[in-house]
């Protein structure tokens, strides 16, 4: 069995980081583009949503921005959404 960067595992986990990472940015893309920029005021989509403003700057801004599912959740729950159906609107 060969280990490093040629073995089967080594591209295994690799492909999952990058699909992964991939799968990330369109998340934040998604929020960012459908519901932090349309509303225009950082301090209050924070405060409708439950989430700290420092995470919706990083949304909006941080291209390495990597969010958490419970902002997820807070976000869906403030929208009145399931993670199903934000899931399936992302394209995920």
């Amino acid at each position: 069995m060969i280990f490093g960067f040629q073995s089967e595992i080594y591209l295994t986990i690799n492909n999952l980081f990058v699909s992964m990472f991939e799968v990330n940015r369109k998340i934040v893309e998604y929020i960012r583009n459908e519901w932090v920029i349309p509303s225009d005021n950082n301090s209050q989509f924070a405060l409708d949503h439950g989430i700290d403003e420092k995470t919706v700057r990083r949304i909006k801004d941080d291209e390495n921005y990597q969010i958490a599912l419970i902002t997820i959740m807070r976000i869906c729950s403030a929208k009145e959404i399931t993670l199903a159906d934000f899931f399936k609107s992302v394209g995920i």
